[in-house]
């Protein structure tokens, strides 16, 4: 199984590449704008840690072209208006999905949206929304997604702290529903289910939670 991961350099992306690489039945690509550090090809050398402007096509439709998956890890968390998570987040990734609608018939695409978006960060949501609506409008079926909240690790100190903070909120009951609507979930975590969904197996993460 070919699975291309575009952003995989990236926080997230090292997470599930750390818990697909060992499976030798899988064949990772990671595609960025530089490529992946050295630090990441000697820690984990069977990943093709590719260097790609999506505004080039020549640089990614090759590898697109037999890919079994295409995950989709681009984005931002944090822009200062709509147009600016519209630059860094839809727009990059356009062109690979009709490329995948037009010259691939079989690649499954797999967008991680978001399951809800607190005050202040409406902007955000609308765009991972646009996206949906381009993918289901253009891939059908074909178009796998998931809406994880606010994934945490040790390497980012201050998300890791909130997100402990949040799980230890679940206690309180009036504050409980918030919590389970900002859905909290540790990068291994989320890694593991995005490799049920790579399987074909199901994942509660492809549900958003009632709002």
């Amino acid at each position: 199984m070919k699975i291309v991961l575009l952003g995989g350099s990236g926080y997230v992306g090292k997470g599930i590449i750390q818990e697909l690489s060992s499976y030798d039945d899988m064949e990772l690509v990671s595609m960025s704008r530089h490529g992946g550090t050295e630090e990441d090809k000697k820690r984990w050398p069977k990943v093709s840690w590719k260097s790609v402007d999506l505004g080039r096509p020549e640089t990614w439709q090759e590898e697109v072209a037999d890919a079994d998956w295409v995950v989709d890890l681009i984005g931002v968390l944090f822009a200062k208006n709509y147009n600016e998570y519209y630059k860094k987040t839809v727009e990059p990734v356009m062109s690979v999905i009709k490329f995948v609608e037009e010259k691939v018939k079989d690649t499954k695409f797999l967008f991680v949206s978001a399951n809800y978006a607190p005050l202040g960060m409406g902007a955000y949501m609308k765009a991972k929304l646009v996206l949906e609506d381009e993918l289901k409008k253009r891939l059908g079926t074909r178009a796998v997604f998931v809406y994880p909240g606010l994934i945490y690790h040790k390497e980012r100190p201050f998300v890791y702290v909130i997100a402990i903070a949040l799980n230890n909120l679940t206690k309180i009951k009036p504050l409980t529903r918030l919590v389970e609507r900002l859905r909290p979930i540790a990068r291994a975590r989320f890694a593991v289910e995005i490799r049920n969904i790579l399987l074909n197996n199901n994942s509660y993460l492809m549900h958003r939670t009632k709002r």
